[in-house]
Order: structure tokens, then sequence, then C-alpha cells
């Protein structure tokens, strides 16, 4: 039942058509049913719109009062945590300024309101900046004078991390919960939006953005970000990427699914989007397929030339991975199958390499992102160090054993049914 319930919490949220009947719905689930929910809501980054939805609507009532009362003080303490960030952020942005160096505020404070209301309602851990090779070095110099500490990364990397201090130890402790002002946040210095070694993906992506970055001023603070389009372009790119690596949060969707509510009659910029896009066919079917996802999955109203620009722009395998896997691996972050591989196999054009994508994605051996501060998953009883090390590994080779028998086995219907797509029987 909780499924039936995550669906009905997804269509509170959706960004166009009644929500009533979903509202009704939510008061025929059971209390264990919220319990199982509740942990995936934080997780999925939409746990605080749908309290607001909630209390909006004056349908508080609708949850069980346990459930409502955690969500609201989650709402309350998160909104602290934004004012927090707010004057962290505006420090971070001075200090790069007073360098002189070259930067775009990405994803963040920067998305507000074009694909969120309120920043009290969206979820952040990091900030994230675009930084010109020129200035890479100095950006660093300055994050380590403030206090930050560089951490290191792992594989082929376009971008560099940086942590408070607390947070560089690797048994350091959690700071508090996953809306919680004392959580710490880092700091991510980009060189590109795209890494095409790391995904093997070939894909011509927006050059120069920084030559077109413009000031922006919310809520008294002043910073540097991408012109809309690129902004697009590069927030539909990092829902991909994290789709092909099975953890894309739902809340990210619903983010792009409010941008395309709120822009859906705005004729110049989608005309300027299309000519950003004109002739650059993979990037264009990484767009559609992620405003594909977006607006099936919350719903967001879209103008007849935009589906027919959709239509253009995605291969018949794509528009079907999308309908037999995509909307409904969504609804559970995409961390629940591998069918993303499907998907990942239709861009890859390199044999050998998709060989070497596939092997490391169906047993990856290191430990998957995690937000910082949420707890990894308990234990009956207390464990040594050393032994809850040799549980999480046991875990994950069960977990993954059991989504790659899953992909093995619909690996057969999939090529049925891309046949079948093709024309081919």
């Amino acid at each position: 039942m909780s499924g039936d319930l995550r669906r009905e919490i997804i269509g509170c949220l959706r960004v166009a058509g009644p929500v009533e009947g979903h509202l009704r719905s939510l008061r025929n689930f059971h209390r264990r049913d919220w319990e199982a929910s509740i942990h995936w809501m934080k997780l999925s980054g939409i746990a605080l719109p749908f309290w607001d939805c909630l209390h909006r609507l004056g349908a508080d009532d609708a949850v069980p009062r346990q459930a409502g009362a955690g969500l609201a003080a989650n709402l309350a303490e998160h909104r602290g945590r934004v004012a927090v960030m707010m004057e962290e952020f505006d420090s971070l942005n001075r200090r790069f300024e007073f360098a002189g160096i070259e930067y775009a505020v990405w994803k963040g404070f920067a998305l507000i309101p074009d694909y969120c209301p309120d920043a009290g309602l969206r979820p952040s851990y990091d900030y994230d900046y675009l930084i010109s090779e020129e200035t890479h070095a100095r950006a660093q110099e300055a994050l380590e004078a403030a206090g930050y500490v560089l951490k290191p990364g792992r594989g082929p990397q376009h971008h560099v991390t940086f942590v408070p201090p607390q947070l560089s130890s690797r048994h350091s402790p959690s700071a508090g919960g996953l809306f919680s002002a004392s959580l710490p946040r880092k700091v991510e210095l980009h060189l590109r939006l795209w890494d095409e070694e790391a995904f093997g993906i070939s894909l011509r992506v927006p050059e120069c953005p920084l030559q077109r970055k413009s000031r922006r001023n919310w809520q008294g603070l002043s910073f540097y970000a991408l012109p809309e389009e690129d902004a697009f372009v590069f927030q539909t790119l990092h829902a991909f990427q994290h789709i092909l690596h099975n953890w894309c949060r739902l809340g990210w969707l619903r983010d792009i699914a409010y941008f395309l509510e709120q822009r859906s009659t705005d004729t110049p910029f989608w005309k300027e989007l299309f000519a950003h896009l004109e002739a650059n066919e993979p990037l264009a079917e990484v767009v559609a397929l992620v405003i594909s996802l977006a607006a099936g999955v919350f719903h967001a109203g879209l103008p007849a030339s935009m589906k027919n620009w959709l239509r253009g722009a995605m291969r018949s395998q794509v528009s079907l991975w999308v309908d037999q896997y995509g909307l409904r691996s969504a609804i559970d972050n995409f961390s629940e199958n591998k069918y993303t591989l499907f998907l990942y196999r239709e861009f890859v054009r390199d044999e050998a390499a998709w060989r070497q994508i596939r092997r490391s994605r169906l047993l990856p051996l290191q430990r998957p992102n995690r937000l910082p501060g949420a707890a990894a998953p308990a234990t009956s009883v207390p464990l040594p160090e050393s032994w809850k090390q040799a549980w999480y590994v046991i875990r994950r080779l069960v977990h993954h054993s059991m989504r790659g028998a899953g992909y093995v086995w619909e690996s057969a219907r999939w090529e049925r049914l891309r046949r079948l797509s093709d024309g081919r029987v």
C-alpha cells in the first residue's frame, strides 16, 4: 500500500490540474503506510513542498497527526537553515568577487523563483559554481582561506569539492538531520557541466556559458548566474547524469516541471531554446527525455509546439523507455532497479566502452553518494566499526545482485519492445 500512497503524494504535487481527489485519497491510508513513506519523501526532496501544499489547502489533517507534526517541524527547521545558508552563500560570492574570480552560480539559490517559488521548500546541500579555468586555482585558494578543506575525488572529474573541517574526517559524526541549520554544506567548483570521460557519452554542450552570465538579484543577494537557456539545458543534464547513476531525486524533476508549467506560454524562451539545440541531436534528445519525464510525473502542461518538438527530438527507443520504465522508476528516484541501463545503452556508441560501463554499473565497487547527515541503515544491535563496514558491503552486494538479476531477466523483453518500435519483428 505504501506504493499507492506515494503515487497519491506525487499527485498532490502536480504542477497543473486539480489535486482534490489525491487529497481525499490520502485519508484512506494507515499509519504504517505513512511510516514507510516519510523517509522516502525526505530523500526524494518532496517532503517540504508536500507539507506546504497540505497547509495551503487547509488539509493538514489528511496525514496522521504524528507525521504531520514531524513534517511541520522539518519545514520550520529548514527555513532556519535557508537563512543561515543565504548568509554563507553571500559570503562565498563576495570572496570570489573580491579575488577577481569569474563565476556563475549553478543550481541552489539560482533556481529560485523560476524552478521553485520559495527557497524554504527546496532542500539544498551544497553550493555549485561554474568557474573559469584561468581563475580555478584562485577560487580554491579563496575557499582554503575561508577554512574549507579540499575533499579528494574519485575517478575522472572536472570539479573539485570543498567541505568544512568537521566533514573532512572520514569518520566525522552526522551534524544534525537533513533539514538542520547545523548540517554542513559542501562547495563544488566546476570547470564544465558535462563530463564525457565519466559517462562515455559525447554531448556538444553550450560553449563558454560564463561569457553570457548575468547579474541576478534575489532577496537582497546579488550574484552571477547562467543565462536562462543555458541554465535550463544544464539543469536537464544534471537530472540526466543522475538518472544514469541510478539516483535522481524526484524533487529535481519537480523543479523542472514547475519551470515548464510557469513558462508554458513563454514562446520567445522556447524559440530561443530550440534554436540553442538546433543541429545538436544528442543534446536535444537528452533535454527532450528529461522534459518528458518531468512533465509526465508532475503533469506539467505542454503547448502543442513543445509536444511536436519532443516527438521529433527523441528516437522511438528513448520514448519507449520513458513509457515503459522511466515514469515508473522516477517514483523511487531510479534507485530500485537497473532499467536505466537500457536508456544508457541508447547513448553509448562504442561497444567496448558499453561493456565496461555495464559491468561497473551492475556491480559498483564504491560507496554511492549519500546526502550529508543522512544516517546509514540501522541494524538491530550495535556493531563495531569494522563489522558495520562488512555489513554495509554485504547489503550492497545483495542489493546489486538482485537488481542485476532483474535487469538480465528484463533484457529479453526490452529487446522485443525495441524491435517492435523499430518496425522489426
